[in-house]
């Protein structure tokens, strides 16, 4: 069905938006008139996004726990906004609430749906090597990530992608997307319920856990998959080197080297102030540490070894120091 130009210029949106995530949607929303007010949450509120958006007459409405189901929700009727546009926010919003719009809420999450629900499907997408993630947006219901499906835009995640830079590149997609979503909201029969057949998993937040290097289990490529899923967002992946925890930035995989058998998962094989810093993973397989984050500052792996690492000790997946083999 093709909607109307009339119709589209004539909306009245809200954004509910976390930024600079949401940043071109909110400029494509702004360029076209659309935008009628645009809502942060407190705790992660930007003063310098908000500063910027009052000064160009648009109100805001800062959301939290305890106003949620009745300030935010008079408001919200006061507004009488034909739709509510979510990108970034962790609140569960009521039913009562959702209903107010005329079209309700559509949330914009950056991960394939029902595959990967969860706050973080960017972190499990790259830590578990998929080739490809999705811009889903989705009609919110009463669950977390369960409503309606209108748009899916696959997005194929380049090796060696971090993040931060996965997150960017999705951010940029946004601005289209968002324009395509109001033209087919406003027919119902373009929202499409969740496949069944697909598996379904939550996925929460990442613990230190899920953040730390288990050189014993992890592949070389596992590693360098959890590394950039922990860039910029957790700071890089934890690993602890003589009882004391840092994180691991950056790593690059050597590529045709002979199997290492019979060294430690986590032994440093090569410290060397010019050449750097490798590290022996399972089955043998050696990765570069490019870049690390420690007490001492962000340091290159080069860098790391004038500070006196040795050849023969080892990162260890926990704060229990094992004898380190001096060679």
């Amino acid at each position: 069905m093709i909607i109307s130009n009339w119709n589209i210029e004539n909306m009245k949106i809200i954004l509910i938006g976390s930024f600079p995530v949401c940043i071109s949607l909110y400029e494509n929303l702004l360029q076209y008139k659309y935008l009628q007010a645009v809502c942060f949450e407190a705790s992660t509120i930007n003063n310098n996004f908000r500063s910027t958006i009052q000064k160009k007459g648009l109100e805001t409405f800062t959301i939290n726990k305890e106003n949620i189901s009745d300030q935010f929700k008079d408001w919200l009727q006061d507004q009488s906004p034909d739709l509510v546009l979510v990108c970034g926010f962790s609140l569960k919003i009521p039913k009562e609430v959702l209903n107010i719009p005329t079209y309700g809420f559509l949330n914009i999450h950056f991960g394939k749906l029902p595959e990967n629900r969860g706050p973080d499907p960017l972190f499990w997408s790259i830590k578990n090597g998929e080739q490809q993630t999705a811009i889903t947006i989705h009609q919110m219901d009463e669950n977390w990530d369960t409503g309606k499906i209108l748009i899916e835009q696959p997005v194929s995640i380049i090796p060696g992608e971090t993040l931060g830079m996965l997150n960017s590149k999705l951010s940029y997609i946004l601005k289209d997307l968002g324009q395509k979503a109001l033209e087919l909201i406003q027919n119902p029969t373009n929202l499409k319920p969740q496949p069944t057949e697909k598996l379904t998993s939550y996925n929460k937040r990442p613990t230190l856990s899920d953040t730390t290097i288990d050189w014993e289990t992890h592949t070389a490529d596992e590693i360098e998959n959890l590394i950039n899923a922990c860039n910029p967002k957790y700071g890089g992946a934890t690993t602890y080197y003589q009882g004391s925890p840092i994180k691991i930035v950056e790593v690059s995989p050597v590529d045709s080297q002979t199997p290492l058998f019979g060294r430690t998962p986590g032994e440093i094989i090569h410290a060397h102030p010019q050449e750097g810093l490798f590290v022996c993973c399972k089955y043998g397989q050696l990765i570069r540490i490019n870049i690390i984050s420690t007490d001492a500052g962000i340091l290159t792996g080069i860098k790391y070894v004038n500070l006196g690492i040795r050849q023969g000790h080892r990162f260890t997946t926990s704060i229990k120091i094992k004898k380190e083999v001096a060679l």
